[in-house]
C-alpha cells in the first residue's frame, strides 16, 4: 500500500505573511518555523504522520490552499495526470536548499530525531497540477534523506488492513441513486 500517494504538505498562500503567520500560529497553538527555501515561508507539523502546514506569500492572484501529495516517481505520476485529463500547471521543478544556508541546515539537521544521513542539495522535485475539473493540487518526490521527516518509504505507516476492509465494505454497499438518497 506504500504506492498510494500520501498528503505531505498543506500550503497556505497569504497576502500578508506576518498576519497569516500570526493567524495560523494562534489557530494551531504553536509557533511555525522559517522554512529553508528561496521564498519566505513558515512550517509546522499538523500530524504525527509527517504532514506539514506551510504559510507563505501568495505567488499569483487566486492562488488557493494546495495539498501536496508525495509520489515515488514524479514523472510517472505526471503522465497519469495527463492520461486522465489533468494538466501540469507548473513544473516539474527542483526543490533546492539555498546555497547560503545549506551548511548551517546540514549541521542542524544532524540534531534532528529524523536524521538518517546527510542532507543533499535538494529536497527533491515537485509540480503543480490540476485534475480534469480544474481542481489544483501538488505532487512532490522527496529526496531519500527527507523521507524520515515526512514518514515516507520505510518510515511510513501504510494504510491498515482495517482501513482496507472498511473501504471494501463501502465499495460493496448498495447505495440508491443520488436523487433517491434524501427522499422519505
Amino acid at each position: 500500500m506504500s504506492a498510494i500517494p500520501k498528503p505531505v504538505l498543506v500550503n497556505v498562500p497569504v497576502d500578508d505573511v506576518e498576519r497569516g503567520l500570526g493567524f495560523y500560529q494562534a489557530f494551531l497553538g504553536m509557533p511555525l518555523a522559517r522554512s529553508l527555501s528561496y521564498e519566505i515561508s513558515y512550517h509546522g507539523p499538523v500530524s504525527s504522520d509527517g504532514i506539514l502546514l506551510t504559510v507563505n506569500q501568495r505567488r499569483f492572484p487566486g492562488e488557493s490552499m494546495t495539498v501536496y501529495f508525495h509520489v515515488a516517481d514524479l514523472d510517472a505520476a505526471l503522465k497519469t495526470v495527463a492520461e486522465y485529463g489533468g494538466e501540469v500547471t507548473a513544473g516539474p521543478y527542483d526543490l533546492p536548499l539555498p546555497k547560503q544556508i545549506k551548511p548551517e541546515f546540514q549541521e542542524q539537521f544532524r540534531d534532528s530525531p529524523f536524521y538518517r544521513g546527510d542532507a543533499g542539495d535538494s529536497m527533491g522535485r515537485g509540480a503543480s497540477v490540476a485534475d480534469a475539473d480544474g481542481n489544483r493540487f501538488g505532487l512532490v518526490q522527496f529526496s531519500e534523506w527527507a523521507h524520515a521527516t515526512f514518514r515516507l518509504g520505510e518510515y511510513a505507516t501504510p494504510v491498515t488492513a482495517e482501513q482496507l476492509v472498511d473501504q471494501s465494505i463501502a465499495l460493496n454497499r448498495k447505495v440508491p441513486p443520488p436523487s433517491e438518497i434524501f427522499q422519505e
